[in-house]
């Protein structure tokens, strides 16, 4: 007898497996290998900050200049980043790889080749992610913001990929020096009187900051003068009644070097608009434009030029357009064609070229004029795959 022959033989036949195991753990220890994008640092959050709100419509359009042009649609299944180079005749996905929520994407336009986007928070997501670009969504530098993000318009604004300021759902104003591996908290000094919740973060230039957002029954902003070291409260000239809802706009450059801001007011009985310019060293505003109860979208090309849509709450109703060319001190009224019900973002290019932006059910339609709205066209808006982005120099 053989020394194996008293051994049962089931022992023999579950060896099989071990080089199959064997074979799996190695194909295991070579994908481990492989790069993979950073892993955001632990961030402490702040408190009060408001999650789980599915915002619906957060699709904006935006040129800063005549071909170059940046806009976020709505996609299976979430958001996406576009950009065309040729005036809007061809879009491009620019999409920063990676995190992603259904509460929706905020995207704030600083040129033609730099741009900052913010995953807003969504149910069991508290953090916002965060990325900048500075080569057209190429490259994005990625981070956390140590909360949910503002829904803004413009919640973030990046001076550089590493010095970046950022507004928070709970108005708390935010810095980073680091590019997102540390934030410090802005101390925003106290109005006089009133209340507003800052949602908004924008410069003007690399000194000139500026914070607005959300008042009752005032209108005021935060302005910096060094770069965001420290900031002052300006609280613009005009009455507004107790009881309005006060929507202060992100303040824009002029040509003179000047800032002009909107500001909206909204009551039970409807709207009214107003324009702020501070050319002369003081904020002096246009006469109020009363405007019907609705969704209300401005846009400047200039500190002249100015294009205001609204989209009344009516069953059926189009949306109405209003432009001016003195800074808010005369109107002209025009109809448009396009549904109030599904335009999402507005884009004044120059004083006759204007673009619409529409989420018609699973259609993404740009209505647009050329002769300052007289005639309108509608195109429907098809965004090509580009190359796969990189995320911290990693490709996603």
């Amino acid at each position: 007898m053989t020394p194996a022959a008293g051994r049962p033989r089931w022992r023999y036949r579950w060896l099989w497996p071990v080089p199959l195991v064997g074979a799996v753990a190695l194909v295991i220890f070579l994908i481990s290998l492989l790069p993979v994008a950073p892993v955001a640092p632990a961030t402490q959050s702040l408190p009060d900050t408001a999650v789980g709100t599915l915002v619906s419509k957060i699709e904006q359009i935006n040129f800063p200049s005549a071909q170059v042009g940046w806009a976020v649609v709505a996609s299976r299944p979430y958001w996406q980043v576009i950009r065309t180079v040729d005036g809007g005749t061809h879009w491009q996905e620019v999409n920063p790889a990676g995190d992603a929520s259904n509460g929706g994407v905020v995207l704030t336009v600083m040129g033609a080749e730099a741009a900052a986007v913010v995953i807003l928070p969504y149910q069991y997501i508290r953090d916002s992610g965060f990325a900048v670009t500075t080569d057209g969504g190429s490259r994005w530098e990625a981070g956390v913001l140590p909360n949910g993000a503002s829904t803004g318009p413009d919640p973030i604004f990046a001076l550089s990929s590493k010095d970046i300021f950022a507004v928070l759902g709970n108005g708390s104003l935010v810095s980073t020096s680091n590019g997102g591996a540390a934030w410090s908290v802005v101390r925003l000094p106290a109005l006089g009187s009133g209340s507003c919740l800052p949602t908004s973060v924008w410069f003007t230039s690399a000194s000139s900051g500026w914070v607005s957002g959300s008042c009752t029954g005032m209108a005021a902003l935060w302005h910096s003068a060094d770069g965001g070291a420290t900031w002052q409260p300006e609280v613009l000239p005009s009455s507004f009644s107790q009881a309005a809802k006060v929507t202060v706009a992100p303040p824009q450059a002029t040509g003179t070097g000047a800032a002009l801001t909107t500001v909206v007011a909204s009551t039970s009985s409807g709207e009214s608009l107003r324009v702020f310019e501070n050319s002369t060293g003081a904020w002096r505003a246009a006469p109020s434009l009363a405007l019907p109860k609705g969704r209300v979208l401005a846009s400047f090309a200039s500190q002249s030029d100015g294009w205001v849509l609204v989209a009344p709450s009516a069953h059926r109703a189009t949306a109405l357009a209003y432009s001016t060319s003195s800074a808010g001190r005369d109107w002209a009224f025009r109809g448009t064609p396009i549904p109030a019900s599904q335009v999402t973002g507005l884009d004044m290019v120059s004083p006759s070229r204007v673009l619409a932006l529409v989420q018609a059910g699973r259609y993404r339609l740009v209505w647009a004029t050329v002769d300052g709205g007289i005639r309108w066209g509608r195109s429907e808006l098809t965004v090509a795959k580009g190359p796969a982005p990189k995320v911290n120099g990693v490709e996603g």
